[in-house]
């Protein structure tokens, strides 16, 4: 069973609700506070923060260290989901409304 969203409480599978801070924008990708007056751009509550299973799916992940949060595995210690990398090296597809690294995308379109 997935949990709802920890803003809005939508349950899994529905659009989240209006000025909740964790839907993300279906046209950018970024947080949907206030990014268009309507609700064409609301996304759908998957059971998981938005990136985080790209970040899983992509073996982004950082832990805190002495000088702030560093890469590392999934399995060490403090592991938490890298989103700080995700935005870095992924763009926002419209299509599949998923962050899709970079590398991927360069090879899909050849």
């Amino acid at each position: 069973m997935t949990s709802p969203c920890p803003d809005c409480s939508t349950t899994a599978g529905t659009l989240h609700a209006d000025g909740c801070d964790i839907a993300c924008c279906a046209f950018t990708g970024r947080q949907r506070s206030n990014c268009h007056p309507t609700s064409q751009c609301n996304t759908v509550w998957t059971g998981r923060l938005p990136g985080e299973e790209e970040c899983i799916e992509y073996g982004f992940y950082a832990r805190s260290g002495p000088n702030g949060y560093e890469p590392c595995n999934a399995d060490d210690p403090g592991a938490l989901p890298d989103y700080n990398r995700l935005y870095r090296d992924c763009h926002w597809d419209i299509a599949t409304q998923r962050m899709i690294l970079q590398a991927l995308n360069t090879e899909l379109s050849h």
